[in-house]
């Protein structure tokens, strides 16, 4: 639910943006000998009220795998999740002591809904990294070890990253991750178009 607030709040700023670049250029080629007058444009935007809050974003509601390294006996195929930001917007009285937030991650199994075939989530696995410059480096904040594909895969909610919360705060409270994906499969498996759901959750 909040990875699809984000991407309508950012179709909807895209949006505004053409508009004006528009309207700019129908100005200037109108520009003649005559006359031009400015509109200056003025907003007050008040302070945030409330306790702020902790919430997670995703860069993009897709990402695809491509086939690479595959072998006579396995098919592999890597890509990489979208990277996820955690903001800490709270007061640092807000903060609960000795807290932590960590995010993790789940797949759904993978299906081809034209030809009814299944991939079984456990085929794919991932290797989390944090983004450099936010949180690359810093001691409070640390991933998830690597999952590889079958051993067990991404069946259960696997970490990506934690923080302790009041050195994350008191970090800016701008933290990213992502994770180099791969799915492997065996060199049998049928032709088609599979799809599978990432669910990932931020807890504390």
């Amino acid at each position: 639910m909040k990875k699809s607030v984000v991407l309508r709040g950012s179709a909807i700023a895209f949006g505004a943006a053409l508009l004006v670049s528009a309207g700019s250029a129908a100005l200037a080629e109108g520009t003649g000998a005559g006359d031009s007058q400015g509109v200056d444009v003025s907003v007050e935007i008040a302070p945030v009220e409330g306790p702020g809050a902790l919430a997670m974003t995703v860069a993009a509601a897709s990402t695809s795998l491509e086939e690479n390294g595959s072998t006579e006996l396995e098919r592999v195929f890597t890509g990489s999740l979208p990277t996820v930001t955690v903001t800490d917007t709270r007061a640092p009285e807000d903060v609960p002591v000795d807290s932590f937030w960590y995010v993790v991650g789940t797949a759904s199994d993978f299906h081809d809904s034209v030809g009814g075939e299944t991939i079984s989530a456990n085929h794919l696995g991932w290797s989390p990294k944090l983004v450099a410059g936010e949180g690359e480096g810093e001691p409070f904040v640390e991933v998830g070890g690597d999952v590889a594909p079958s051993d067990p895969g991404l069946v259960d909610q696997e970490l990506l990253y934690l923080a302790e919360s009041g050195e994350a705060n008191a970090g800016g409270g701008v933290f990213s991750a992502t994770a180099d994906l791969d799915l492997v499969v065996p060199a049998d498996v049928p032709a088609g178009t599979y799809t599978s759901t990432i669910t990932l959750s931020l807890f504390e």
